[in-house]
């Protein structure tokens, strides 16, 4: 009788000793979680803390660019509506009075263009020093090399093209340093002004794959925001509903101002 106590006894104590172990073993990793979750993410914070501003360079670099590209669609935007206006008035006023179009000022485009090769070269070895893919440095180059190609040749509709396709590298190579504005920014401006580019072609069939991309970097941008302007995102989402919308009827007139509503609101991000 007394045996069998002590094998129970025996039993009853092992049991007890394994659980505790067991509890011990438990209470060990699931601390070793946490803490190393709060590591990795206080890690992650260091390390955008780290980040350098962006060069002077690569900033006015796309200054320079958005501003070409803005230079073009506002001519081309002035004379479709100087058009429209021509073809609505009576044949003996156009003879009283015959405008000339607007047309893009070439000379001032050539000394942006030969700016911008200029600070390509002042950028281009922090840009390799501070991470950016060999592939990021040729692309962005050999589209600088097109867009200065069609400015020399006095190209609009090339220009307007070759400066949007140069425009999209931007937002890489900022998500190489400490910002405030999400670089994706850069991205949906890029997608926005493709998708009117296509659609004052005529060219529709190219225009959804670049408004889910839109939508989705939109919703990245959204979430990389430090101190979010909820009022002004609200604006953003109805206005990408809405340009996304036209677009899908493949109503020009209609996109262009719902383009130029969301291109507003996009620029007041800071």
């Amino acid at each position: 009788m007394f045996e069998v106590i002590k094998v129970y006894r025996f039993c009853s104590n092992r049991w007890l000793v394994l659980f505790t172990a067991m509890l011990l073993i438990l209470a060990l990793t699931s601390c070793s979680r946490m803490f190393g979750g709060n590591e990795n993410k206080q890690q992650s914070q260091n390390q955008q803390q780290q980040k350098k501003d962006p060069p002077s360079a690569l900033t006015e670099m796309e200054k320079q660019t958005d501003s070409m590209i803005k230079q073009v669609q506002k001519v081309r935007d002035q004379r479709a509506r100087m058009i429209r206006l021509q073809s609505s008035t009576s044949q003996e006023k156009k003879n009283e009075k015959q405008q000339t179009l607007p047309s893009i000022n070439w000379q001032d485009f050539e000394k942006n263009i030969k700016s911008i090769n200029e600070l390509w070269n002042e950028y281009e070895p922090h840009a390799k020093k501070d991470g950016a893919p060999d592939m990021l440095i040729s692309k962005f180059e050999e589209q600088l090399n097109k867009l200065t190609g069609s400015i020399m040749e006095q190209n609009e509709n090339a220009v307007l093209l070759s400066a949007n396709d140069l425009y999209q590298y931007y937002s890489q190579f900022l998500n190489l340093y400490s910002h405030k504005s999400p670089p994706e920014v850069k991205q949906i401006k890029y997608f926005l002004q493709q998708v009117l580019i296509y659609a004052e072609e005529g060219d529709w069939n190219k225009t959804p794959a670049l408004l889910r991309n839109m939508e989705n970097t939109w919703q990245t941008a959204k979430s990389r925001m430090e101190k979010p302007d909820k009022e002004l995102n609200e604006k953003i989402d109805f206005a990408v509903h809405d340009f996304s919308q036209a677009v899908r009827q493949k109503n020009i007139y209609l996109s262009r101002l719902k383009g130029e509503i969301l291109f507003k609101n996009i620029e007041k991000i800071k």
